[in-house]
């Protein structure tokens, strides 16, 4: 079976790379991104399995990102992970079509639902 794609789309460097070690240590190939425009770029030109974006302010800049995944690849899920826990951009990510929305997880939670939603989607 091919080994599951996680796109990593996270802003903040030091994120990036702890949530893409943790990832990679799962068993998942990790393409990782640290802008929102390097990330639409990925999801034209590569083949994923989820997508895991980043959420910084209430201006939810990974809003862009959200619907461009949906679009190219409707049936991948995406996770929101929010550096600060936001109502409305919860609310927004989840009725764009976020399968979750998480505030600043441990690596260890965001491997749990990573792998959570590869069951569900019968790619692990």
């Amino acid at each position: 079976m091919k080994t599951p794609t996680v796109l990593l789309i996270l802003e903040e460097l030091q994120d990036l790379d702890v949530y893409g070690t943790w990832l990679r240590n799962s068993g998942y190939k990790i393409l990782m991104c640290s802008s929102h425009a390097q990330g639409m770029n990925s999801l034209e030109t590569e083949s994923v399995s989820l997508v895991i974006v980043d959420q910084g302010t209430s201006a939810f800049e990974g809003r862009q990102v959200l619907e461009r995944a949906l679009q190219f690849h409707p049936k991948v899920p995406v996770l929101v992970v929010a550096r600060v826990l936001d109502m409305r951009c919860y609310l927004e990510a989840m009725d764009l079509g976020a399968i979750d929305y998480l505030e600043r997880p441990e690596p260890q939670d965001m491997a749990w639902v990573v792998e959570t939603q590869m069951r569900r989607a019968g790619t692990a």
